[in-house]
């Protein structure tokens, strides 16, 4: 057996372990993050891989174990680092068992109670990313398995590996600092005659060699002052392309080598000092911590299992629960960004009495005579249930788009040799970029946000992005200096400088309704870039969007992406009127799309609660946009068909579906890839049924099969995209349905039965429909065209007119009306107006449904000079601005007169 830990060998029946570790990897692995991250994730990503200093204490193991990991060949570093993350975890879970096996001697015991360890909410989530805090807890749940079996069989090889596991742990984290002392007690007084004679002197020198690991600081501090410093600032270059902490000084210094890797100390000696009383009062600040980990009604199981640990290993209880107390005070006390992971320790031992509670009320059910399956369902159960209450606590995508958001910015046409200004833990995903990519290295990374430090950069003449917010730093920083909107950064000028649009802009046309003039555009990068550069004529609010569209030829869209037009932080409620900025937006056009021109449209749109009003009267049209690359037909999403069903010369190959949940009547998209099995030689058609669980609910119009590039023109084994604008069933409400195409002849006939393909499913929200008018509503009964009765309406006079119209659904439409409400003066003079989509856009009248009331509210302005005014109402079509006709002049029916 050598000096390999026991518990690894099968003669010790480890399959539980085996086991419980691999079915926590497969969980793992399933929410592994798929790429970059930010903050300390990202910095955990990246910094191995180059040996550089992370933010202290330098976590020695960790960062040299990192770099072993990422000397195996990997096309994606990131996703690399992640992984070590799960594998770590994945052992961790695996020792956790054999700790259990160790204390019950049963197997059953160590495979079910593993669990609570690898459902736990925070340790899923640190197993997702580039964390140290597996490798802490892994090394912490060694040294007391080893301690356990120097308890109980008083072999100095595992006192030495007990030993060596913790040293490993205070090089890996300082969050092992609290398990010290008493891992010390537990392995001192479990043999003390042994432990106290001199063959413990190889246990001492396991525990201190990984402590030698701390020789990485100084090692790496040297080496890093080879980075020039910055003129402007003078500071290190080595900080400011993420490769070293702010503490850096290039002088190699006793003093700040020693800050850099006790600067705990100062915690835990004020802890000690007395610390440890304010931690006491503030011990409710982490109870949220505690229930989201182990939901309450898992407290009376671990109570029981704490009392037969006391019981039967009084030492090992007292040690365990020694940690567990003074992790809670230390975390309490220290405040730190992550208590979660501080209180690692604290959580596996509470897991560990979960277990063991299990254990004790297995064998009680035993001696009861029951039988052991339904025990074992109850366990089942037991932990399922554990597992859907941790589910919402352990995604780690809140930080999803983080790496897509950084590709984009790093596409721009920024300056050479310019700077970005951020948080550090903003600007670690572009530090990621640049040593693990090489994408544009020219560029620095400056932090913390301050005003003192844009000045100086600015006073060398280059140009200063801020690239994420403050974070509060500096509250005085925008007053200091010109914001503009550049793309998804804010542009840092001199407060005198008087900002223009790049040069090369094509010119742009008025957009009528606009509060923003465009001033210029153009697509760059390979037409994938949209640049266009915008002053504001009037005021706006900073919250306001952009959808950029890609438009076929036959007006079906391709391509969508809403962006804000100016980033999150900007420091304003709102622009004012001559300010200037820069939009920017990367187009990635689906791979596949058929070769030729497509139309780019603008629309712009403004956040009124939770609906999105669009401004102005209809999209501006931009331009157009060729595809540039080559028809490559799978792309990151697609749902690819092993089998793939085929009528006639068409075979589908792939497909994708929206899969938002949206309303009845609201549009979703469906794209597929056909490949032509043979020449068409026609222009063939296609129409879909929709079905849902009873059958079929609804059959589209027949369109052509491929509307941008005709199947005619198809040669045999070209595959292509097709991308359709289909519609929900207005009347399905609640329930999912999937779309089957029908291939059909050119004159419309269904030429081959057999293509057994649905896509979907596509998930319809339920909507409440409304059929009487409710209590108080005056009626009226007036039919607008054959869609629309206007059954009646509720007027509140105050300092404002508050109007709620009730529409009757007659007759279902494909369009979109507007709803207009004109109130007049004697002389038919319109004094104010209040045009939106019904429901203040929740229900446009493509998704009406024949025969419900539609509540419509309209709010006019009601502080005007005395007279007699009179309410006018009506529908129009936005895009050819006319009205569904009704019994009154102009189609404007005089809803009712009011007097001021």
């Amino acid at each position: 057996m050598g000096w390999w830990p026991s518990g690894f060998t099968f003669k010790r029946k480890t399959w539980p372990a085996l086991i419980s570790g691999g079915l926590a990897f497969s969980l793992y692995l399933r929410s592994l993050a798929p790429g970059v991250l930010s903050y300390d994730f990202a910095e955990f990503q990246y910094l191995p891989a180059r040996l550089g200093l992370p933010h202290p204490n330098g976590f020695p193991f960790y960062m040299l174990l990192g770099w072993l990991w990422s000397r195996f060949p990997a096309d994606n570093l990131a996703l690399w680092m992640n992984l070590l993350s799960a594998v770590t975890g994945a052992i961790t879970v695996a020792v956790f068992s054999l700790l259990l096996k160790e204390l019950t001697g049963r197997n059953d015991i160590a495979l079910a109670g593993s669990f609570f360890l690898a459902l736990m909410p925070s340790f899923r989530f640190y197993s997702s990313g580039a964390e140290r805090y597996t490798l802490l807890m892994l090394l912490f749940l060694a040294s007391f398995l080893e301690g356990l079996r120097w308890d109980r069989m008083g072999q100095f090889r595992a006192l030495i590996l007990s030993s060596l596991f913790m040293g490993l742990a205070l090089a890996t984290h300082p969050a092992a600092f609290p398990a010290l002392p008493f891992w010390f007690f537990y392995v001192a007084f479990s043999r003390p005659r042994q432990f106290f004679s001199r063959s413990s002197l190889l246990a001492g020198i396991a525990f201190f060699l990984p402590l030698t690991l701390y020789l990485y600081v100084p090692w790496r501090w040297v080496a890093l002052a080879r980075y020039p410093l910055i003129p402007e600032l003078g500071v290190s270059e080595a900080i400011y392309r993420g490769l070293t902490f702010a503490w850096y000084r290039p002088e190699l210094s006793p003093r700040l080598v020693w800050e850099y890797i006790f600067g705990l100390g100062n915690y835990s000696f004020g802890f000690i000092r007395g610390g440890w009383k304010e931690a006491l009062l503030s011990l409710g600040s982490i109870k949220h911590f505690l229930f989201t980990e182990f939901p309450l009604p898992l407290w009376p199981l671990a109570f029981v299992g704490s009392l037969w640990l006391l019981m039967r290993q009084p030492k090992l209880w007292l040690s365990l629960t020694g940690i567990a107390s003074f992790d809670l005070l230390f975390t309490v006390y220290v405040r730190l960004g992550k208590p979660e992971a501080y209180l690692f320790p604290a959580f596996g031992v509470f897991a560990l009495w979960l277990s063991l509670g299990l254990g004790a009320f297995a064998k009680a059910w035993e001696k009861l005579w029951f039988p052991k399956a339904m025990a074992w369902g109850l366990m089942v159960l037991l932990l399922w249930g554990f597992y859907l209450s941790a589910i919402p606590a352990t995604t780690i995508h809140r930080f999803s788009g983080i790496e897509s958001w950084w590709r984009e910015v790093l596409s721009y046409p920024l300056e050479n040799g310019s700077a970005l200004m951020a948080h550090w833990g903003d600007l670690a995903p572009f530090w990621y970029f640049q040593q693990a990519e090489n994408l544009r290295p020219d560029l620095l990374g400056l932090y913390p946000p301050e005003s003192n430090i844009a000045s100086r950069w600015l006073s060398g003449g280059k140009a200063l992005y801020l690239a994420g917010p403050t974070h509060g730093f500096d509250p005085d920083f925008p007053a200091g200096f010109k914001l503009m909107p550049w793309g998804k950064l804010l542009r840092i000028l001199p407060p005198e400088f008087n900002p223009s649009c790049p040069e090369g802009l094509t010119p742009a046309s008025e957009i009528s309704g606009w509060p923003v003039k465009i001033k210029g555009w153009r697509f760059s990068k390979n037409k994938k870039l949209l640049e266009l550069c915008w002053e504001a004529s009037e005021s706006f609010p900073a919250s306001l969007h952009l959808s950029v569209r890609v438009l076929s030829s036959t007006g079906s869209p391709i391509y969508q992406k809403e962006e804000p037009l100016l980033p999150s932080w900007y420091p304003y409620p709102e622009v004012r009127a001559g300010e200037k900025g820069l939009f920017m937006a990367y187009l990635e056009l689906p791979e596949g799309v058929p070769p030729g021109n497509y139309k780019v449209e603008l629309a712009l749109f403004a956040l009124k609660g939770e609906n999105w009003e669009p401004i102005g009267l209809s999209p501006y049209s931009l331009g157009e946009i060729s595809p540039v690359h080559p028809l490559i037909w799978r792309a990151k999403g697609d749902r690819v068909l092993l089998l793939r069903p085929q009528a006639g010369p068409f075979r589908v190959v792939a497909f994708r579906t929206s899969e938002k949940p949206v309303r009845p009547g609201d549009p979703v998209r469906l794209e597929i890839v056909w490949e032509a099995v043979e020449s068409p030689e026609a222009d063939y058609l296609v129409a879909f049924r929709m079905r849902d669980i009873k059958g079929v609910v609804k059959v589209s119009k027949p369109q052509p099969l491929s509307p941008d590039f005709p199947t005619a023109r198809w040669s045999k084994g070209e595959k292509f995209r097709v991308i359709y604008g289909l519609q929900a069933p207005r009347r399905l409400s609640g329930r999912a349905f999937w779309v089957e195409p029908v291939i059909l002849s050119p004159e419309g006939e269904e030429k081959w039965k057999g293509l057994r393909f649905h896509a979907g499913p596509f998930f319809v929200r339920a909507r409440h429909h409304l059929r009487e008018l409710p209590k108080g509503a005056i009626p009226v009964g007036i039919r607008f065209g054959e869609i629309a009765e206007l059954a009646g309406y509720i007027l509140e006079e105050g300092r404002d007119l508050k109007l709620i119209l009730y529409w009757r659904v007659l007759g279902e439409t494909e369009n979109s009306y507007k709803v207009f409400t004109h109130l007049v003066n004697e002389t038919g003079q319109i004094v104010t107006q209040h045009d939106s989509i019904p429901s203040e856009g929740a229900h446009p009248t493509n998704i009406w449904v024949k025969g419900e009331i539609i509540e419509d509210p309209h709010t006019l302005r009601g502080d005007l000079p005395p007279g007699k005014y009179t309410i006018l109402v009506g529908l129009y079509d936005p895009i050819t601005m006319e009205r569904l006709k009704v019994d009154a002049p102009d189609n404007a029916f005089p809803l009712v007169a009011i007097e001021k």
